[in-house]
């Protein structure tokens, strides 16, 4: 049992090994797994995978990429390095290997800090210990997987940006994310842009809500109001935009001024 804890290097039926428990990845590109097979076939394994026993099986640490093209090549046994891990120790080194990923998108990174939370029980602070990030980009990255599916979906296929995600979000409606989501997909919208839309749809429900309070109308403080002269003829009040203009020369101009104040 000693040298299983310091890790033994040996062959073992693929069989009796099992993919990771979780999702880690939500999506395996079978091109770049047809490529390390090829590559595996040509070179042979030059490294082995990481699995932990579990009862007289074994699950993968890391190294499932490495499986997948084993298993491709229809290869009986796997080059394979055997330890004793805890379940948190395993979970923060399968985020290690994961994270490292340059094609990984934010919703797989968010399903890895997850998975942190949820396998090895750590809070979001020692998550961002364990992996060298900040607390609020942690906090950030989990609040993707509580979006709308269409906006995990958008972010994790890069057709939007996370902070896009985040101002769509905050509509709160379904249909209109759905709908101005469409918009940004097919546009190519900036952020800017964006903000912009959400910004007027909001201003627009805030002018549509006619909450009644204590016998009156609410209105919202952002929403135009009108704005009142005095009639030059009867001195009642007038909003600007209804008045008349007559055009008239100066001495004309001049007469009826002089009349309207009651000269002769």
């Amino acid at each position: 049992m000693a040298a299983i804890k310091q890790g033994t290097v040996k062959m073992i039926e693929m069989g009796l090994i099992d993919e990771p428990d979780g999702i880690i990845r939500l999506k395996i590109d079978t091109e770049k797994i047809e490529e390390l097979a090829e590559s595996i076939k040509a070179i042979g394994q030059l490294q082995p995978i990481l699995v932990r026993p579990k009862g007289k099986r074994y699950e993968i640490v890391y190294g499932h990429r490495r499986f997948l093209a084993t298993q491709r090549l229809g290869k009986a046994r796997i080059l394979s390095t055997v330890r004793e891990l805890n379940n948190e120790t395993t979970a923060l080194m399968r985020a290690t290997e994961n994270i490292a990923r340059e094609d990984i998108s934010p919703i797989e990174e968010a399903a890895i800090y997850e998975d942190l939370k949820e396998t090895a029980g750590l809070s979001t602070d020692k998550i961002a210990k364990r992996m060298g990030k900040s607390e609020s980009l942690i906090k950030r990255r989990l609040d993707l997987l509580r979006m709308p599916p269409c906006l995990q979906k958008a972010v994790h296929n890069k057709e939007i940006g996370y902070s896009a995600a985040e101002e769509l979000w905050s509509l709160g409606d379904l249909p209109d994310i759905e709908y101005y989501l469409g918009f940004a997909v097919d546009h190519g919208a900036t952020v800017q842009v964006i903000r912009t839309w959400v910004r007027e749809k909001k201003d627009e429900r805030r002018r549509s809500r006619n909450d009644i309070e204590g016998g009156r109308s609410l209105t919202s403080p952002m929403e135009a109001r009108p704005v009142y002269i005095a009639c030059d003829t009867c001195q009642e009040p007038m909003e600007i935009g209804e008045e008349t203009v007559v055009r008239c020369c100066p001495i004309c101009a001049k007469a009826i001024k002089k009349a309207l104040e009651g000269g002769d």
